[in-house]
This record gives structure tokens, sequence and C-alpha cells, in this order.
């Protein structure tokens, strides 16, 4: 039997993926790292690097220790704790970890290092290839796992009355094409928005009286908190599908959102696929009391989920890539 470390969770992916090789039977350890100062800013991080540092050094000790075939370590910039297993490490690239961090000169030598020692490396949507040209050989798309059951016993919608703008409130996710037409569309549709991000305060404070804004949710708690909305507003410039995106789905939930159809030319996912704030206004009117055609959105992107992100597939897709790695093992 094979037995892998995985370390880091990163929105509860890396807890997926080790229920997920658990059932399809591997032996599967997490090693969460602790991220003290997570929420300061670049600078300020530097100041708790020999902390951060200090952190891995029992992980380290526990991987070494243990009979593991692999380490598959999550976040590129933690892929020094594979490096220093001593065993044949994968690493998994969820978006910031590239396309924010290889912008910077210290994180991008940083993360090289990690990179080029890698077996293989994960990148979790298609749009992220394309900061993966220096290590194409070894670049694998892995779409992130979702538990399909979790989401099961959320009807799907009748009519669109509750939206939720479903996304961390920064620019790289586009919340300003929403916003840019808040106004109209709070006529539409009562609005609800989550109070996480470099915008949020702004955003607060400017459409406060368009839009209702909460705080973020655990992560258990996301199948509660969509079921209370029958719609949602996703990311607007990225033109895929993140996380957020793909638990909507998988809750039958209406995803609107910005999509780019060429980087899906085999199977796209069931959005409704929007180009601008005055796109997403006309499709929600059209779409609205529409309640065959609703559900029938939300059916497919239920079976859409299944197919392409559910454990079982997961797991599939991420074994083979293990057996598939010249000398990994």
């Amino acid at each position: 039997m094979r037995r892998v470390a995985v370390v880091n969770d990163v929105a509860g992916v890396a807890r997926l993926q080790v229920q997920a090789l658990r059932e399809a039977g591997w032996e599967a350890d997490l090693y969460d790292v602790r991220k003290p100062a997570a929420r300061w800013p670049r600078w300020a991080k530097l100041l708790v690097s020999p902390l951060r540092l200090a952190l891995y050094v029992p992980i380290v000790s526990r991987i070494r220790i243990g009979r593991y075939d692999f380490v598959h370590v999550h976040y590129v910039s933690h892929g020094v704790v594979g490096a220093l297993s001593g065993r044949p490490y994968f690493l998994q690239a969820h978006g910031s970890d590239l396309h924010t961090n290889l912008r910077n000169p210290v994180m991008r030598w940083w993360s090289a290092r990690w990179m080029r020692r890698a077996r293989a490396i994960f990148y979790v949507t298609p749009n992220l290839a394309q900061y993966l040209t220096d290590f194409r050989a070894k670049s694998v798309l892995l779409p992130n796992p979702i538990d399909v059951g979790r989401f099961a016993g959320i009807p799907p919608p009748g009519r669109i009355e509750n939206v939720l703008i479903f996304m961390r409130l920064d620019p790289v996710k586009g919340p300003a094409t929403i916003f840019a037409v808040v106004s109209e569309l709070a006529g539409v549709v009562s609005l609800t928005a989550i109070d996480t991000g470099a915008l949020a305060q702004e955003y607060k404070t400017r459409y406060g009286d368009h839009a209702h804004f909460i705080s973020p949710v655990a992560h258990a708690d996301v199948p509660a908190l969509l079921a209370r909305f029958d719609a949602t507003i996703g990311q607007m410039v990225q033109g895929v599908p993140g996380l957020s995106e793909l638990e909507a789905l998988a809750a039958g939930r209406v995803v609107f959102m910005a999509i780019d159809d060429a980087l899906y030319p085999n199977d796209a996912p069931p959005v409704v696929r929007v180009s601008d704030g005055r796109d997403l206004i006309a499709r929600l009117r059209e779409l609205r009391h529409e309640t065959e055609e609703l559900q029938r959105i939300s059916s497919d992107g239920r079976e859409w989920i299944r197919r392409q992100h559910s454990l079982k597939a997961h797991a599939t897709a991420l074994i083979a890539c293990y057996e598939s790695v010249p000398d990994a093992g």
C-alpha cells in the first residue's frame, strides 16, 4: 500500500485530498502548516519569516521518520518542506502563489528553488498554466476536489430573488465590474457580499445601501450559506471557476461569471456567462422567473461537478500522476 504525506491545507482542499486518497485505498496523512501573520502585508511577513521557517521543523521531522512514498505540498512557497523531507515530492499551486508571488523577485527566487526539484507541479485551474511555462514538462492540471455529498440536500432554485456575490473582494477577482452597476442590480434582486478582501471596507462604505455585507463563514458552513441564496455571482477577470464557484455549482446554485471558453475546449462548466455589468443585469432579468430553466442549470452544474471534481475523479487523476512520474517512489 502506498503512503503519502499531504502538507498544508488550503481552503480545505488538502483535507479532501486525504479523504479521497484514503477512499481509494491509499494511506494518507495531513500535516497542516501554521501561518502566523498570514493577513499581514508582504513587508510585514518578512519580519516573522524566521518563525515560519522554525514551524516547518517539527513537520519535516515527522515526515522524515514516517515511511512515506511521496510528499505532496500545497502552495508553492511551502515547497521547502518537501525538499527537506528526503522523499520525492509534488507541489500544488493554488493561484496567488503563482500570479502574485512570481512577480516578486525574492518570492520568485524562493519558489523556483522548490519548483525545480519537485517531481511534478499540479495547478488547480487552466488559466494558471501561463505562469508555469518554465516548468511545462512537469506541470499537470489537477482540478480541486469537491465533496458533493455535503451539498446534496440543498433544493434547486425556483426563482432568483437572493443573490450572493461569492468572492473575495480583491481586484484579481474583478468585483469592480459588479459594483459599477450595483445600484441597478439591487433594483432587480437582493444582493449580499462577503466582507473580506482588500476592497471590502471601501465597498461597504460606498455601496452599503445597495448590498448587505456579511462576515466570512468557516468552510464547514459553506453549504448552509449557499442554501440561503438562489444564485451567486463569481469572479469576473480570470475566466475560470475557482473553489467558491465550484462549491456553488455543487450546491445547485446558478452561477453568473465571466469565463474563457478557450480554456475549456471539451467540457465547459455550465455557468451563466456574462461579459460585464450590463450583461449581468440582462441575464438576471432574463432568468430570474424561469423556473424550468433555472432547475436545468442547477442540475447540469451538479452533474458537471460530479464528473470533473468528485473525490473519486480527483483520486483517480492524482494517483495516475503519482504513479506515472519516473523515479517517484
